[in-house]
C-alpha cells in the first residue's frame, strides 16, 4: 500500500511537471502569435486562469482550449490594462530621469514622491491579474481592489518579492532549465500567495456580514 501511495504521488508529481511545461510553452507560443507586445498581457491572464483553477482544485480542465478561449476572450481588454500600466511605469521612468538632474531641497521633495508612487504602482501591478482573474469588477475598481488588497496584505506582497528574488537568482545560474519554466513559475508563485490573500478576505468579510 505504502509503494502504491508513493509510486502515485510521484506520477502526480510528473503530471504536474509536465502539465506546467505544456502551459508554459502555451504562453511562449500565444505570445509570439500577438507579436509579443499584444500577445504577453492575454496570454499571461490566460496562464493565470489556469493555474488559479489547479489551485483550487479543479485540474481535469482541457489545458489548450480553456487557454485559447481566455486568450480570446481577454485579448483586447487584458491589452488596455497592460498598456495602462506601461505609460504608468514609463511616466516613472521619465519622472525618475528627470529628477535625477536636479539639485536643492525641492529634489528631495520630489525624490519622497516618487518613491511612494513608485510604491502604489508595484503594490497594484503585482495584485492586478491575480485580481483580474478572480472577481469580476468594474473598470475602475480593478485598480483600486488590487492596491488595497496588496496594502492590507503587505506580508504577502514582501514574500512574493522574496520569491521573485529567488526565482531571479536561479534564472541566472540555471537559465536554460529555469527559463523553461519562467513564466509558469512566476504565475504559479503569484498565484498561489495572492489566493491566500482572497480567501482571508472573503473569510474576513463574511465574519462582518455575520456580526
Amino acid at each position: 500500500m505504502k509503494s502504491e501511495g508513493f509510486g502515485g504521488k510521484v506520477y502526480q508529481a510528473l503530471d504536474l511537471f509536465m502539465k506546467i511545461a505544456y502551459l508554459n510553452l502555451l504562453w511562449i507560443l500565444f505570445t509570439v502569435i500577438g507579436l509579443v507586445i499584444l500577445g504577453v498581457f492575454p496570454a499571461s491572464v490566460a496562464l493565470l486562469s489556469i493555474i488559479r483553477k489547479w489551485l483550487m482544485k479543479d485540474t481535469d480542465i482541457p489545458i489548450f482550449k480553456s487557454f485559447f478561449f481566455e486568450f480570446k476572450k481577454e485579448f483586447i481588454r487584458s491589452n488596455i490594462f497592460g498598456f495602462i500600466f506601461i505609460f504608468a511605469a514609463a511616466i516613472l521612468y521619465t519622472n525618475f530621469s528627470y529628477i535625477l538632474h536636479g539639485s536643492g531641497p525641492l529634489q528631495s521633495i520630489l525624490i519622497i514622491g516618487l518613491i511612494i508612487n513608485g510604491f502604489i504602482f508595484l503594490i497594484t501591478f503585482i495584485y492586478f491579474f491575480p485580481v483580474y482573474v478572480h472577481y469580476k469588477l468594474k473598470f475602475r475598481e480593478y485598480f483600486k481592489h488590487s492596491f488595497l488588497m496588496g496594502l492590507i496584505n503587505i506580508h504577502h506582497l514582501l514574500l512574493i518579492c522574496f520569491l521573485f528574488f529567488i526565482i531571479y537568482h536561479l534564472f541566472i545560474y540555471f537559465p536554460v532549465y529555469v527559463g523553461l519554466f519562467l513564466p509558469s513559475m512566476i504565475g504559479m508563485t503569484v498565484m498561489s500567495i495572492t489566493l491566500i490573500s482572497f480567501n482571508n478576505f472573503e473569510k474576513k468579510k463574511a465574519r462582518l456580514e455575520k456580526s
